[in-house]
């Protein structure tokens, strides 16, 4: 069934033009990250000040990222999207999300590991799992959903790749790649929800009532 994974990318997409404040949590790593390139291009390019920049805006978007799961679980549901909701309730749980973030980013260097991280927010925020939990149930939802993941893992690659080419456009490149590497942060996001939800395992039955007397 890989085709969930091309179904998922479709409805992420879609749901990001018909709700357009599932953006906004984006603005800002967005912001962090591109104030930080500038201000190592008026350094002379000093690769401290970028680097320190980047991983700042690597941790403000995995709690953008939080916010945008929880968002879209709310669309998938079909209930309103209150993106205050959302922020209240990663603010709740910043520090069981701080330790996710950690291990999220871990994942996401390996290249390979992408899905899973990005189904760490998705157990975190969907199912409301502490980082350990989180962790354990994405690598068991990735094996047990083989096939799809390694589909949903080889988009994700290669939009990742495609987008940093934007980073070699003169002068501006930078700042587009920016932008350009947070919409598809987002997109991967909102796909991930509608993959976890299509695939999940129902939950169990309720056990039989009692014989009677």
């Amino acid at each position: 069934m890989p085709a969930v994974s091309l179904e998922s990318f479709s409805w992420g997409w879609e749901m990001l033009k018909r709700h357009p404040t599932l953006f906004t949590p984006a603005l800002a790593p967005v912001v962090v990250q591109a104030f930080f390139l500038l201000l190592a291009y008026a350094l002379s390019w000093s690769g401290g000040v970028y680097w320190a920049g980047y991983f700042l805006a690597a941790l403000v978007g995995f709690f953008a990222c939080c916010m945008v799961a929880d968002m879209a679980s709310d669309v998938a549901e079909g209930r309103v999207v209150k993106m205050g909701k959302s922020y209240e309730r990663v603010k709740a749980r910043l520090g069981q999300l701080l330790l996710a973030a950690l291990i999220s980013a871990v994942c996401f260097i390996t290249f390979i590991l992408i899905p899973v991280a990005l189904f760490i927010v998705i157990f975190a925020m969907l199912e409301n799992t502490d980082a350990v939990k989180s962790t354990t149930n994405a690598f068991d939802f990735a094996v047990k959903n083989a096939a799809e993941t390694i589909m949903f893992a080889m988009i994700v690659i290669v939009v990742s790749i495609l987008v940093s080419f934007f980073a070699w456009i003169p002068l501006v490149g930078g700042v587009i790649h920016t932008v350009a590497i947070w919409v598809a942060a987002l997109v991967f996001t909102v796909s991930a929800v509608h993959f976890y939800l299509k695939l999940r395992l129902p939950p169990p039955p309720p056990p039989p009532p009692p014989p009677p007397p």
